[in-house]
């Protein structure tokens, strides 16, 4: 008994220092991976300010996406940003808040590798280089839960010096930290983004047919700051402005999904109506692929569920012969729509201001 019983001991010894040097190897390689991504990041961030000389650094934030033609639209926000002259003392950063679209960047699941990072390790090297004015921009659509992370979360977390590697002065009288909302960050941004809507796509609503503008929105219980009922106000300002044929729904929030949006529909929809659909979103990604178009026809599209209920809405990808009605583009794909997140970067709120 003796023998079977310190047998069992060690044993269970023997266990539990596995388990500790399993936590062990992954903390070490959680540091190692953290100080390899702080290393190439902060490397980025030294080397433009010393090529530019700028004293403004400026990081523009999405969630992020594992689509080329996402990467492409992304690229273009970039882009128009640095070419603009309201922002030409600024040094343009970019990141995604997604683990997920990071990783799976890096496997380069839809296109080539790429490397992306979270805004912690941007905001960290810009500290570092001592920048005197950081503006975070947001590149979501409502004050969800997204954006709500940036700011309370990354930002604050800059602020509060969480690595403890920045100097508290810099922190507290040299930094002027600015955060722009996201696309429809209050009301009155609503009417500005029916407008530039109704501007790009008028000609999709003419003749009793249908624009069906597929937003994300948030769970419920995730719908912090009610950024959900920007959603509603849109597809109400849409209506009321220029056509009853304009809607506006969501994959995410209750109430609104493609069943709600369905029987708000269909009373007004003469048989053969032809619908097209178009992604709510910074960009066309996985569900502007997936759940609106249905490239891989599995049946539960959105067109696909109007095509069964007898109405036209056409996807063969980029047959240049064929009317599509699945618009695989971004809002960031749109100047106007891009002026909207412009100016609430030029007229960002400054954050820990006395």
């Amino acid at each position: 008994m003796k023998k079977i019983k310190f047998m069992m001991m060690a044993f269970l010894a023997m266990t539990m220092s596995a388990a500790f040097v399993s936590c062990s190897d992954d903390d070490d390689n959680q540091q190692e991976n953290f100080n390899k991504y702080m290393s190439t990041v902060e490397t980025t961030v030294k080397d433009t300010k010393a090529q530019s000389g700028n004293k403004k650094a400026l990081l523009l934030v999405a969630f992020g996406s594992t689509w080329e033609n996402a990467h492409e639209t992304f690229k273009g926000i970039v882009n128009d940003y640095k070419s603009d002259a309201a922002f030409k003392d600024y040094d343009v950063f970019f990141s995604f808040t997604s683990a997920i679209c990071i990783n799976k960047s890096r496997e380069g699941e839809h296109y080539e590798s790429q490397d992306f990072y979270a805004p912690n390790f941007w905001l960290e090297a810009i500290g570092r280089q001592k920048y005197e004015e950081v503006r975070v921009q947001s590149l979501h659509v409502i004050p969800g839960e997204e954006f709500l992370r940036l700011r309370d979360t990354y930002i604050k977390d800059f602020k509060n010096n969480v690595y403890g590697d920045l100097d508290n002065k810099y922190l507290e009288e040299d930094v002027k930290i600015f955060i722009g909302g996201p696309l429809m960050a209050e009301e009155d941004d609503v009417q500005k983004v029916a407008e530039a809507l109704n501007s790009n796509f008028e000609k999709y609503v003419q003749d009793g047919n249908v624009m069906v503008f597929m937003g994300h929105g948030n769970p419920e219980g995730y719908n912090y700051g009610n950024g959900n009922i920007r959603y509603t106000q849109l597809e109400e300002a849409l209506q009321q402005n220029w056509s009853e044929h304009y809607y506006v729904a969501t994959v995410d929030m209750e109430d609104n999904l493609l069943d709600d949006l369905y029987e708000r529909m269909q009373p007004k929809l003469a048989e053969g109506t032809t619908i097209t659909l178009h992604a709510l979103m910074c960009i066309a990604g996985d569900h502007a692929h997936n759940d609106m178009s249905g490239i891989e026809k599995e049946g539960d599209s959105w067109r696909e569920f109007f095509q069964s209920e007898g109405y036209k809405c056409q996807y063969d990808g980029n047959d240049a012969n064929t009317a599509n009605n699945c618009i695989l583009k971004g809002l960031g794909d749109y100047a106007n729509i891009r002026a909207i997140w412009k100016n609430h970067t030029k007229n960002a709120t400054e954050m820990f201001a006395e």
